[in-house]
């Protein structure tokens, strides 16, 4: 489904969440939604990719499971309603297929028929954590996702000669680099002929075949990993040093030493002219001997340095005389030395000494060259010898914010096709419970991993591409599997694969002077992730969905072509800006305090830098930050609480909001102000805007009441209909002597008015005095459907709270008029609970229905959009028509 139908609140059918389809209803459901799958509406991750769609989507394919819930797709736009149906034409959802075990012999043998996206490949059959060598992934048979098409982005001419990109760890790094070595690499960790076997198989040999026969093991490639070559002091840089660099020039020394005394080099595919090895003996005994003192110099001294430094770009010179090409020099984790030494080493002119010969070290060896990491050390003034180094970040290359691509977009981390085709071979081919499972319920299985996928370890991305996967989280849920019966096995809040591989340690000290400014950044990013992670229940491709008894490919394939929607307020407009500032906008002037990292407690806007490149934090737009997913966000509040014992200030994150919604003291005056300030901040809401939107904006910015005990029900079913949103204590909800609970009942109205042709008349004084009449009787009307429908059940409900707020809201685009009543528990002497209104104190008395209609008067003197608050027969009303 196209993006701009997802964002527009104004489409009744698009916020209307699905309940249970019949078969009819769903077939034509799934046609309509590989109708809409065309080409040229898929606003695809990048142009790329747009290219890549229209020649991929020529026919629609589903996976194994799916060809057996689903039609045969013929490759038309269009679905017939004769279409033959899998399972000898059983409907999904028919008693047969409902009942039937997908055993072998009621399925295809077949391997699965997936392919979510052209650049996807997945490969192998064990799922193995902490694999990144590319050979062993072949030898082992392991499960491989396939990123080379994103060689030819690294090593185009635009890309730049040596290029640095700096993402969280577990994205995949390494495997990629692997993969990228192996595929350049004039020798490799394999035979050239199985190495191009492999490689043909790939992505980049279908998407780019020019560039692969031009480019592929054409160079000599020194993979460099600087990750074990972490000094904690200036004594331990040689032997760190020493250690990185005998590991990166060995595969080269080797052929070079058999070279030199006359032996083959073992690699048949090899044919070097003996003219040119003769004349390049000089250089060759010239690097073996500077190998030969370096590897028995076992005492390693820092007078060694100039000897090891100079290794690689001898190697360099000599492979350049023999093969005729430029070295690719390939490091990895380059960032690792810099950050060991601030973090180890206490002495500020020793820990300037360590990095300064680290950075002398890449600037000598950097030709043509790729580095990796986690952290931008160039940002903050360290590893100086560095800037003429063309970086990309994770917000590097945003359409909105730079004109240029980021070449590491397609490289790392798993793409939302790359998951689904997980999830599909998995439970399709491994899951041991999957024969005793029926069909349906095996799509269902597949479809809810996916949707818990997307809620928990979705949220990155990396330039244009958006649902990015932190690949770790994901082989560890899949491999966890096994173990898994059924869907209620899986508890995602007890799953922290990712962040359980790190720790924010370095982190946890600020300067007491600073703690004012992290309570605030950390309140909104948590504040905005709730809210966030609600609207998303609601709106959005995944939303459409998430009912539906299966997802197939070409859904996968609408989900993953958008973005995911924003919650549109914008109430904290500064401190987004500000964090937007600080994360993505490099400053050496604001991190100054980064030098004494984990000598003296940091400014809270270096905590956050820090946290954003370390990937708490991701890019969401260009000015906008934010948490990525629930794992995370679960990290992040522990995290705050840690450093809040230590200042001994509150713990409790959302403590202000809280306080600003005015819901956990019964402040619906609080309330009113709050939610006004809200509804403004959301462009482009129309006189015709449904009330499932509103519902879903009121659900979602009352969702942070659910972290002090409340809990939210919409649409909650009672004997007379259902009621809109509601909002009450919790099990377990920690109550205050000093404060009442109370339950709170909102029932919603759109404006079902006459409707103004153009704006310009909207906002006229008299249109607003006929609009405000209009949405107060609506208020009233909710209010008196509340007391009609759903209130002797409700206040059956509230018996263990002090007070019931019965709430009717009626809505006018980005406007709303609502009126108040709060009711106080009483008990009488027998025991009889009873709930009398509590009068809101003066105001004005309203005895019929003609002062109700001139109640519209009171605008004649205020200014559009301006918040009105009342008391009118002892109810609080909110106007701001």
């Amino acid at each position: 489904m196209s993006s701009e139908k997802n964002a527009d609140p104004n489409n009744n059918n698009n916020n209307k969440r699905r309940g249970s389809l019949d078969a009819g209803h769903e077939k034509r459901l799934r046609c309509e939604s590989n109708q809409q799958l065309q080409p040229e509406s898929l606003s695809s991750n990048s142009e790329d990719d747009s290219r890549l769609w229209k020649g991929a989507l020529g026919v629609c394919t589903r996976s194994e499971a799916d060809n057996m819930l689903c039609e045969v797709l013929d490759g038309s736009p269009s679905c017939q309603p004769n279409d033959s149906l899998a399972m000898g034409g059983h409907e999904p959802g028919s008693q047969e297929m409902d009942t039937q075990p997908c055993t072998p012999e009621n399925r295809s043998s077949q391997p699965s028929a997936f392919q979510g996206s052209p650049r996807t490949r997945i490969s192998g059959r064990t799922i193995q954590i902490g694999l990144c060598e590319w050979a062993n992934f072949i030898d082992e048979d392991a499960t491989f996702v396939d990123k080379s098409a994103a060689i030819a982005d690294l090593m185009s001419p635009g890309a730049g000669k040596v290029i640095a990109g700096m993402y969280p760890r577990r994205m995949g790094k390494t495997t990629f680099l692997q993969t990228l070595a192996n595929f350049l690499d004039i020798i490799g960790d394999m035979p050239r002929n199985q190495r191009e076997k492999q490689f043909r198989k790939c992505a980049v040999y279908d998407l780019h075949p020019e560039f692969f026969e031009e480019n592929f093991a054409k160079y000599p490639v020194i993979m460099l990993d600087l990750k074990t070559s972490c000094p904690k002091s200036f004594d331990d840089v040689p032997s760190c040093l020493r250690k990185s660099v005998l590991a990166a020039t060995s595969k080269y020394t080797k052929l070079l030493r058999k070279l030199l005394n006359g032996v083959d080099s073992g690699y048949e595919h090899l044919e070097l002219d003996k003219d040119i090895i003769e004349e390049e003996q000089d250089e060759i005994r010239r690097f073996i001997n500077r190998v030969n003192y370096v590897e028995e110099s076992y005492s390693t001294k820092t007078t060694h340095l100039s000897a090891i430094s100079g290794m690689i770009p001898d190697l360099m010179e000599t492979l350049y005389g023999l093969f005729g090409r430029r070295s690719v020099l390939i490091v990895d984790e380059y960032d690792a030395p810099f950050m060991s030494a601030l973090c180890h080493v206490k002495d500020a002119k020793e820990q300037a000494d360590i990095q300064q010969t680290y950075s002398e070290f890449l600037c000598e060896s950097l030709k043509k060259g790729i580095l990796v990491g986690v952290f931008d050390v160039r940002g903050i003034g360290l590893g100086s010898g560095l800037n003429n180094v063309d970086s990309y970040m994770a917000h590097s290359g945003f359409i909105e914010a730079q004109p240029t691509e980021n070449p590491f977009q397609h490289a790392f981390g798993f793409t939302i096709h790359d998951v689904w085709g997980l999830i599909n071979d998995y439970v399709d081919n491994q899951w041991p419970y999957r024969v005793t499972t029926t069909c349906l319920e095996l799509g269902r299985f597949k479809r809810d991993l996916l949707v818990g996928c997307i809620q928990h370890f979705d949220g990155y991305r990396i330039g244009q591409v958006h649902h990015v996967f932190n690949p770790h989280a994901i082989l560890c849920l899949i491999r966890g599997l096994r173990s898994i019966r059924s869907l209620a096995d899986v508890d995602y809040s007890n799953y922290n694969f990712w962040t359980e591989t790190g720790s924010m340690k370095v982190v946890e000290t600020i300067k007491a002077s600073s703690a004012q400014d992290l309570s605030r950044y950390c309140e909104y990013l948590s504040s905005s992730f709730l809210r966030q992670s609600e609207y998303r229940q609601h709106q959005g491709p995944l939303a459409e969905h998430m009912s539906l008894d299966f997802i197939d490919d070409a859904a996968v394939g609408s989900i993953g072509s958008q973005e995911q929607p924003q919650f549109p307020p914008d109430i904290n407009k500064e401190t987004r800006e500000e964090l937007a500032d600080i994360c993505m906008v490099r400053s050496s002037d604001r991190f100054h305090d980064m030098q004494s990292l984990g000598r003296e407690p940091l400014q809270a806007s270096t905590i956050m830098r820090l946290l954003y490149q370390a990937g708490y934090i991701v890019p969401i737009a260009k000015n906008r930050v934010g948490i990525p997913n629930s794992e995370v966000h679960r990290a992040l509040e522990q995290f705050y609480e840690r450093i809040a014992a230590q200042l001994k200030i509150s713990t409790n994150l959302l403590e202000s909001i809280h306080e600003e919604m005015g819901i956990y003291k019964c402040d619906l005056q609080r309330f009113s102000r709050s939610l006004h300030s809200c509804m403004v901040s959301i462009p482009g809401i129309g006189e015709d805007t449904s009330e499932r939107f509103y519902q879903t904006i009121l659900s979602s910015y009352l969702f942070p009441a659910t972290r002090s005990g409340y809990a939210i029900h919409n649409e909650a079913m009672m004997e007379n209909g259902r009621a809109d949103t509601l909002l009450f204590p919790a099990p377990g909800h920690l109550r205050s002597d000093s404060t009442p609970t109370s339950y709170y009942i909102f029932e919603l109205k759109s404006y079902d008015g006459k409707t103004t042709p153009t704006s310009s008349k909207r906002t006229t004084v008299g249109n607003r005095h006929k609009v405000a009449n209009h949405v107060f009787k609506q208020a009233m009307q909710a209010q008196t459907q509340i007391y009609e429908r759903y209130y002797p059940t409700l206040a059956d409900k509230a018996r263990k709270c002090d007070l019931i707020h019965v709430v009717g809201i009626s809505f006018w685009m980005n406007r709303f008029c609502m009126i108040v009543t709060r009711r106080k528990r009483a008990e009488s002497a027998n025991g009889a609970i009873s709930w009398p209104v509590v009068r809101y104190e003066g105001g004005i008395e309203i005895r019929d229905s003609v002062e109700y209609e001139q109640l519209g008067d009171r605008l004649e003197d205020a200014e559009n959009g301006i918040l009105r608050e009342m008391v009118v027969n002892g109810h609080f009303v909110a106007l701001t028509i």
